[in-house]
């Protein structure tokens, strides 16, 4: 089963310094609700087609683990990632538009296919989580 989900913030920064903070894989966690990130380059600058990126969101042991290879790469505007994990498949997308000087939007897009009852599960929450999680990183521009 297939389900999209996009959400987009406004954030009060330069795109490259959102674009900086945003694919810092590992501080994702810092504003990302439940969710745990590592990345096989630990300089997030320099990541890019074929990183790894490994999240796992939820609570203690019980949650949903989320592995990723970056497939496109173009900074600072946008970063494609494929979910290639047992129970997620599908693609992720982070695309950033300069709406002024020190203005971006954030797009957020996700393609999930995953088992039904996966999805049922999770479609409640995600979009819920990512608006929070999204509104949390643009205040911590402020």
């Amino acid at each position: 089963m297939l389900k999209e989900f996009r959400v987009s913030v406004k954030i009060q920064a330069s795109q490259e310094n959102v674009w900086q903070r945003l694919v810092h894989w590992e501080s994702q966690g810092e504003w990302m609700a439940l969710t745990k990130v590592s990345a096989t380059e630990k300089d997030s600058l320099d990541s890019g087609v074929g990183t790894r990126v490994v999240a796992f969101t939820g609570i203690g042991k019980l949650g949903i683990r989320d592995s990723m290879v970056v497939t496109q790469w173009q900074p600072p505007e946008f970063c494609s990632v494929l979910h290639d994990g047992r129970i997620i498949k599908g693609i992720g997308e982070f695309r950033l538009v300069k709406i002024g000087a020190e203005k971006t939007r954030f797009d957020w897009y996700e393609e999930i296919e995953a088992p039904k009852w996966i999805l049922l599960l999770i479609k409640g929450g995600i979009l819920l989580s990512v608006r929070y999680s999204l509104m949390k990183f643009a205040r911590s521009f402020a």
